[in-house]
Protein backbone atom coordinates (compact mmCIF):
# COMPACT_ATOMS: atom_id res chain seq x y z
CA UNK A 1 0.00 0.00 0.00
CA UNK A 2 2.10 3.24 -0.98
CA UNK A 3 2.45 5.94 1.96
CA UNK A 4 0.47 8.81 1.68
CA UNK A 5 2.56 11.49 0.52
CA UNK A 6 3.51 14.69 3.29
CA UNK A 7 2.47 17.93 2.88
CA UNK A 8 5.00 20.62 3.50
CA UNK A 9 5.33 24.60 3.87
CA UNK A 10 7.95 26.45 6.37
CA UNK A 11 6.23 26.81 9.36
CA UNK A 12 2.80 25.20 9.29
CA UNK A 13 0.63 23.35 12.60
CA UNK A 14 0.59 19.59 12.52
CA UNK A 15 -1.51 17.00 14.17
CA UNK A 16 0.99 14.30 15.08
CA UNK A 17 0.31 10.74 16.75
CA UNK A 18 1.70 7.19 16.76
CA UNK A 19 1.41 4.55 18.63
CA UNK A 20 3.08 1.35 19.82
CA UNK A 21 3.29 -1.63 17.40
CA UNK A 22 0.18 -3.94 17.58
CA UNK A 23 -1.50 -1.68 19.57
CA UNK A 24 0.66 -2.72 22.59
CA UNK A 25 1.25 -0.05 25.41
CA UNK A 26 3.68 2.56 25.64
CA UNK A 27 3.57 4.09 29.09
CA UNK A 28 3.20 1.40 31.88
CA UNK A 29 3.21 3.68 34.40
CA UNK A 30 4.00 7.69 35.45
CA UNK A 31 7.83 7.51 35.07
CA UNK A 32 7.39 6.62 31.41
CA UNK A 33 4.94 9.24 30.40
CA UNK A 34 7.51 11.64 32.46
CA UNK A 35 9.98 10.64 30.71
CA UNK A 36 8.05 10.91 27.77
CA UNK A 37 6.95 15.00 28.54
CA UNK A 38 10.70 15.44 29.61
CA UNK A 39 11.97 14.02 26.05
CA UNK A 40 9.63 16.18 23.87
CA UNK A 41 10.67 18.95 25.81
CA UNK A 42 14.19 18.71 25.18
CA UNK A 43 13.36 17.89 21.46
CA UNK A 44 11.25 20.81 21.38
CA UNK A 45 13.47 23.71 22.23
CA UNK A 46 16.21 21.76 19.94
CA UNK A 47 14.09 21.95 17.06
CA UNK A 48 12.08 25.23 17.65
CA UNK A 49 8.98 23.51 17.61
CA UNK A 50 5.78 24.96 19.62
CA UNK A 51 3.27 22.04 21.80
CA UNK A 52 0.32 23.63 21.74
CA UNK A 53 -2.31 20.46 23.07
CA UNK A 54 -0.98 17.01 24.03
CA UNK A 55 -2.16 13.81 25.46
CA UNK A 56 -0.55 10.67 26.48
CA UNK A 57 -2.49 7.69 26.33
CA UNK A 58 -1.44 3.91 27.39
CA UNK A 59 -0.84 3.20 23.85
CA UNK A 60 -0.45 5.45 22.12
CA UNK A 61 0.22 9.78 22.22
CA UNK A 62 -1.09 12.66 20.15
CA UNK A 63 0.67 16.15 19.69
CA UNK A 64 -0.27 19.56 18.74
CA UNK A 65 2.67 21.44 17.06
CA UNK A 66 3.66 24.53 15.13
CA UNK A 67 6.83 23.66 13.39
CA UNK A 68 9.02 24.11 10.40
CA UNK A 69 8.15 21.14 8.27
CA UNK A 70 12.24 20.76 8.06
CA UNK A 71 12.33 19.92 11.44
CA UNK A 72 9.18 18.18 11.61
CA UNK A 73 10.78 14.32 10.89
CA UNK A 74 13.93 15.21 13.73
CA UNK A 75 11.71 16.20 16.23
CA UNK A 76 9.14 13.59 15.82
CA UNK A 77 11.71 10.88 15.17
CA UNK A 78 14.54 11.70 17.01
CA UNK A 79 11.68 11.88 19.88
CA UNK A 80 10.40 8.20 19.25
CA UNK A 81 13.93 6.33 18.87
CA UNK A 82 15.03 8.28 22.00
CA UNK A 83 12.00 7.18 24.25
CA UNK A 84 12.01 3.54 22.44
CA UNK A 85 15.63 3.14 23.35
CA UNK A 86 14.75 4.61 27.10
CA UNK A 87 11.36 1.81 27.26
CA UNK A 88 13.45 -0.92 25.95
CA UNK A 89 16.05 -0.17 28.40
CA UNK A 90 13.81 0.15 31.66
CA UNK A 91 11.54 -2.42 30.76
CA UNK A 92 14.16 -4.75 29.22
CA UNK A 93 12.35 -5.63 26.03
CA UNK A 94 13.24 -5.12 22.65
CA UNK A 95 12.53 -5.11 18.90
CA UNK A 96 9.88 -2.71 17.02
CA UNK A 97 8.50 -0.34 18.86
CA UNK A 98 6.04 1.95 17.21
CA UNK A 99 3.46 0.92 14.58
CA UNK A 100 5.36 2.50 11.40
CA UNK A 101 5.60 5.97 10.76
CA UNK A 102 4.48 8.92 12.71
CA UNK A 103 1.24 10.36 11.24
CA UNK A 104 1.07 13.93 10.62
CA UNK A 105 -1.66 16.19 9.21
CA UNK A 106 -1.46 20.03 8.62
CA UNK A 107 -3.54 22.10 10.79
CA UNK A 108 -5.19 25.19 9.89
CA UNK A 109 -5.03 28.47 12.39
CA UNK A 110 -8.06 29.38 13.85
CA UNK A 111 -11.32 27.27 15.22
CA UNK A 112 -9.63 24.08 13.54
CA UNK A 113 -6.30 24.76 16.33
CA UNK A 114 -8.50 25.74 19.11
CA UNK A 115 -11.19 22.84 18.50
CA UNK A 116 -8.69 19.86 17.26
CA UNK A 117 -6.61 21.06 20.08
CA UNK A 118 -9.81 20.27 22.80
CA UNK A 119 -10.62 17.30 21.10
CA UNK A 120 -6.95 16.12 21.92
CA UNK A 121 -7.44 16.57 25.22
CA UNK A 122 -10.24 14.97 25.71
CA UNK A 123 -9.66 11.35 24.81
CA UNK A 124 -8.76 10.62 28.42
CA UNK A 125 -12.63 11.44 28.91
CA UNK A 126 -13.65 9.57 25.74
CA UNK A 127 -11.85 6.47 27.04
CA UNK A 128 -13.52 6.51 30.08
CA UNK A 129 -10.34 6.92 31.97
CA UNK A 130 -11.55 10.46 33.58
CA UNK A 131 -14.70 12.15 34.21
CA UNK A 132 -13.14 15.50 33.33
CA UNK A 133 -10.33 16.22 30.97
CA UNK A 134 -7.77 18.22 33.32
CA UNK A 135 -8.36 15.56 36.13
CA UNK A 136 -6.23 13.26 33.27
CA UNK A 137 -2.32 14.07 34.26
CA UNK A 138 -0.99 13.43 31.70
CA UNK A 139 -2.14 16.28 28.75
CA UNK A 140 -2.30 20.31 28.12
CA UNK A 141 -6.24 20.47 29.33
CA UNK A 142 -4.97 21.21 33.23
CA UNK A 143 -2.55 23.75 31.72
CA UNK A 144 -5.58 25.46 29.80
CA UNK A 145 -8.24 24.78 32.87
CA UNK A 146 -6.15 24.90 35.69
CA UNK A 147 -3.33 27.45 34.58
CA UNK A 148 -0.77 24.90 35.83
CA UNK A 149 2.38 24.55 34.06
CA UNK A 150 3.41 21.12 32.97
CA UNK A 151 6.70 21.72 31.52
CA UNK A 152 5.87 20.86 27.95
CA UNK A 153 2.54 23.04 26.71
CA UNK A 154 3.12 26.51 25.03
CA UNK A 155 0.37 28.63 25.20
CA UNK A 156 -2.38 29.10 22.19
CA UNK A 157 -2.76 32.08 21.81
CA UNK A 158 -5.35 31.72 19.38
CA UNK A 159 -7.55 31.14 22.53
CA UNK A 160 -7.42 34.94 23.36
CA UNK A 161 -6.10 35.89 26.67
CA UNK A 162 -7.63 32.73 29.22
CA UNK A 163 -8.84 34.98 32.01
CA UNK A 164 -10.67 33.16 34.68
CA UNK A 165 -13.17 33.42 32.75
CA UNK A 166 -12.18 32.32 29.63
CA UNK A 167 -10.81 28.85 32.02
CA UNK A 168 -14.34 28.35 32.83
CA UNK A 169 -15.15 28.46 29.60
CA UNK A 170 -12.65 26.50 27.93
CA UNK A 171 -13.59 23.88 31.28
CA UNK A 172 -17.10 23.89 30.10
CA UNK A 173 -16.67 22.79 27.11
CA UNK A 174 -14.40 20.40 27.45
CA UNK A 175 -16.99 18.44 29.66
CA UNK A 176 -19.60 19.17 26.45
CA UNK A 177 -17.85 17.65 24.15
CA UNK A 178 -19.93 19.61 21.49
CA UNK A 179 -17.08 19.82 19.21
CA UNK A 180 -16.19 15.82 18.70
CA UNK A 181 -18.26 15.17 16.20
CA UNK A 182 -17.33 17.97 13.75
CA UNK A 183 -13.73 17.17 14.95
CA UNK A 184 -14.07 13.65 14.40
CA UNK A 185 -15.07 14.27 10.83
CA UNK A 186 -12.09 16.47 10.03
CA UNK A 187 -9.87 14.04 10.96
CA UNK A 188 -11.13 11.70 8.21
CA UNK A 189 -9.36 14.19 5.95
CA UNK A 190 -5.72 14.97 4.61
CA UNK A 191 -5.56 18.74 6.10
CA UNK A 192 -7.22 19.61 9.20
CA UNK A 193 -8.85 23.25 7.63
CA UNK A 194 -10.31 24.53 4.56
CA UNK A 195 -9.67 23.58 1.16
CA UNK A 196 -8.44 27.25 0.59
CA UNK A 197 -6.43 26.24 3.33
CA UNK A 198 -5.25 22.69 1.36
CA UNK A 199 -5.00 24.52 -1.97
CA UNK A 200 -1.91 26.53 -0.53
CA UNK A 201 0.75 23.28 -0.09
CA UNK A 202 2.73 21.22 -2.08
CA UNK A 203 3.29 17.81 -2.02
CA UNK A 204 6.28 15.92 -0.54
CA UNK A 205 6.23 13.04 -3.72
CA UNK A 206 6.09 15.83 -6.39
CA UNK A 207 2.64 15.39 -7.02
CA UNK A 208 -0.69 16.49 -5.55
CA UNK A 209 -3.12 13.83 -3.82
CA UNK A 210 -5.13 16.76 -2.59
CA UNK A 211 -7.42 16.72 -5.40
CA UNK A 212 -8.54 13.04 -4.87
CA UNK A 213 -11.46 12.78 -2.59
CA UNK A 214 -12.28 15.28 0.18
CA UNK A 215 -8.85 16.80 0.93
CA UNK A 216 -10.34 18.94 4.10
CA UNK A 217 -12.86 20.05 6.03
CA UNK A 218 -15.49 22.14 4.57
CA UNK A 219 -15.21 25.46 6.49
CA UNK A 220 -19.33 25.57 6.88
CA UNK A 221 -19.24 23.01 8.83
CA UNK A 222 -17.50 24.72 12.13
CA UNK A 223 -19.85 24.34 14.61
Amino acid sequence: MPRTARVFQRSVCYHVMNRGVNRQDIFFDDTDHQRFVELAAEYKARFGVKVYHWVLMSNHYHLLIEAAYSNLRPFVGGLQQVYAQYHHARHQSSGVFWQGRFKSKPVEIGDYLVKGGRYIERNPVRAGMADAAWDYRWSSARFYVQGEPDGLTDFNSHLGEMTDRDRRSYGEILISGAEDNWVLNCQKHRVIGSNEFASRFRIEQGRSRLKRGRPACNSSEIV
